[in-house]
């Protein structure tokens, strides 16, 4: 039975990584077994966390691939979360950094999706229709609060005086 890990989740992106990878690209990039990746992505096993070196080793065979950096999108929403949890406005030049690296994920996936040696060649196949579209909707909602933040900043209005 396949463990339930939250959508975005560091965990679930070690799970999907490993299952796109395959056990021995697994094994040759980070130098572990498959079964310690394995446990890299068990959300229950405090005791086995992916060090941030072997994330990078996991990303980066990904991006050699032509494959979206899980663990990075996933650390992305995580510290997203956390900004917007402390604060709720974000200084709108560091939200704009934000949508700059959105807007670099979103033309990979397009990139990839439109590449003649994809999947479906020139022809956007469903798979590689929802990596845009997830892509799209992450750039939309740093957009959104990059619109929140740049309203935020605006100065109160000051109340109007009436004659009586």
């Amino acid at each position: 039975m396949t463990k339930r890990r939250d959508p975005l989740s560091l965990e679930d992106a070690v799970f999907l990584t490993h299952a796109v990878l395959g056990d021995a690209t697994i094994e040759s990039v980070t130098g572990k077994s498959a079964r310690l990746a394995r446990a890299w992505s068990d959300p229950d096993d405090d005791g086995h966390n992916i060090p941030l070196f072997q994330a990078l080793r996991l990303d980066r065979a990904m991006v050699a691939r032509g494959e979206t950096a899980l663990i990075l999108a996933a650390y992305r929403a995580d510290l997203r979360k956390a900004a917007e949890f402390a604060s709720g406005i974000t200084d709108p030049v560091a939200r704009l950094a934000d949508a700059m690296a959105e807007m670099g994920d979103l033309a990979t996936e397009l990139r990839r999706a439109r590449c003649p040696s994809g999947d479906g060649g020139r022809q956007i196949t469903p798979e590689e229709a929802r990596a845009v579209l997830h892509a799209l909707s992450d750039l939309r909602g740093v957009l959104d609060a990059l619109e929140q933040d740049v309203l935020a900043a605006l100065p109160a209005p000051r109340p109007v005086g009436v004659a009586s």
